[in-house]
């Protein structure tokens, strides 16, 4: 869901819209709440109704709503799957970045794979009657003494879609200029092998991402749902993390975390290289690819142990070998 907060200065508050994504729903803000027993939201379905969802409400908020100040209460170990050509330069420079200069590059949401990731979608699909409905039981209930001229305006502007539009764009700028690193808590996946190692032919990194790190510390987990939720009474920073933080519940095998960085899009970023513990080599990793990593992490000055995929015998699968 998506909010719209339209604010009346005088009265010191906020007439505050939601719509998820698939199905047209409202929140209605804490302020609306005094004495109802519980969050309520307006669903467009069939029908009009009230319906009490304190469950919904709290769905998927967990960890994903922890605040970068706190961390994980346990050892994760984070693994970041990567490709490094001897013919593709740029992802050279991503490797020797890591390797030799301590820095991991933060990516911007648009060169993911997934073009729904991080993806607000369009708003303007959600019926005129729906939303004036919303608006003026909204106003009653936050404006009760105001006269019907007063409410009638502060219910205009709550009814144009390009209000919504305008509201979507700057969640979707503020997203788009985030600096996003993914890792993930496994490191055997054939798949994500295959499509972020270059068809087994890149690598694995493996850091420390436990409480004792306060960079990695904050990593925390993908949630996967059919949209996502953003909720109503979040403020933007939580709205972010809510959008960053979702994806399709088709990619719930890569078992991912994720670390954000407003405002930090493409951008390289120091990490501590003491949590930096280990490198896992594909079973396709060319000896050349491996000379070159070997040769970095004695630049970078990198105390990591070597590992290297086999695949297993009997199975479609692979064992990680330690090889030093």
């Amino acid at each position: 869901m998506l909010p719209l907060c339209i604010a009346c200065p005088e009265q010191e508050l906020n007439l505050c819209f939601g719509v998820s994504i698939g199905c047209a729903s409202v929140m209605v803000p804490p302020k609306l709440l005094a004495g109802c027993g519980g969050e309520r939201y307006f669903k467009e379905t069939e029908y009009w109704s009230y319906t009490e969802t304190i469950e919904s409400a709290r769905r998927g908020s967990k960890e994903m709503l922890t605040s970068e100040s706190q961390t994980n209460l346990e050892t994760v170990p984070l693994y970041k799957y990567m490709s490094c050509p001897e013919c593709d330069q740029t992802r050279q420079k991503w490797m020797k970045h890591i390797l030799v200069k301590h820095q991991l590059f933060f990516a911007s949401r648009k060169g993911f794979n997934d073009p729904f990731d991080c993806a607000i979608g369009n708003l303007s699909q959600i019926s005129g009657t729906f939303l004036k409905r919303w608006a003026e039981e909204s106003v009653d209930r936050l404006l009760p003494n105001h006269s019907e001229t007063e409410k009638s305006d502060m219910i205009d502007k709550l009814m144009p879609v390009n209000t919504l539009e305008g509201i979507r764009r700057g969640l979707q700028d503020a997203v788009d200029k985030a600096g996003i690193a993914c890792f993930s808590t496994v490191r055997d996946d054939i798949l994500m092998w295959a499509h972020y190692a270059d068809k087994h032919q890149g690598l694995c990194l493996e850091f420390d991402g436990s409480c004792n790190c306060k960079f990695f510390g904050v990593a925390q987990p993908v949630e996967h749902e059919d949209y996502t939720p953003i909720l109503l009474h979040e403020d933007k920073e939580h709205q972010m993390r809510r959008v960053i933080l979702t994806k399709s519940k088709h990619w719930s095998y890569e078992k991912e975390y994720r670390i954000f960085r407003p405002e930090k899009a493409e951008e390289y970023i120091d990490y501590p290289v003491a949590f930096l513990t280990g490198i896992i080599f594909g079973c396709r990793t060319s000896d050349n690819v491996r000379a070159s990593v070997k040769q970095w992490v004695k630049e970078g000055n990198c105390r990591v142990a070597f590992f290297e995929a086999r695949p297993k015998a009997a199975e479609f699968g692979l064992d990680i070998v330690r090889i030093d």
